[in-house]
């Protein structure tokens, strides 16, 4: 170890003197900002809403007023589809309905076996070959 060093003496004093005076001023700083509190928490606050708030907020009101058409016609295709269905639905649940389609499926259906039974040969006619038994016995 050194014997006190003369520079150092005098540094101590110095460097103590800083450090006071910085506390002051910081302290002096803190209880200013503390001091104007009442005005600029409140600026703070309507920037912070102004700017993360209500910007986004407008942009969103604006793309929803651009979407706003496509969406009420998706809509109004959405109530007449339902109401299509709806009116089907209840059709179907008419037994007068189910009875008129119930005739005229089998009406296509003795159609559709009148139609078939032409097309295949008649029994009687020479040029026609049976069809093998499918019996597995």
């Amino acid at each position: 170890m050194q014997a006190n060093d003369p520079q150092e003496t005098v540094k101590a004093p110095l460097l103590a003197g800083f450090w006071s005076s910085f506390n002051k001023s910081l302290r002096r700083l803190v209880a200013s900002c503390l001091h104007w509190a009442p005005l600029w928490a409140p600026l703070v606050l309507l920037l912070q809403i102004t700017l993360l708030g209500l910007r986004p907020a407008l942009q969103e009101r604006s793309r929803l007023a651009a979407e706003r058409p496509a969406v009420e016609a998706r809509h109004i295709k959405s109530k007449v589809d339902k109401e299509r269905e709806e009116r089907t639905n209840k059709a179907w649940q008419d037994p007068m309905f189910k009875a008129r389609k119930e005739r005229q499926w089998y009406r296509e259906n003795e159609n559709q076996k009148s139609k078939l039974k032409a097309q295949l040969p008649q029994e009687g006619e020479g040029n026609s070959t049976p069809l093998p038994s499918t019996d597995s016995r």
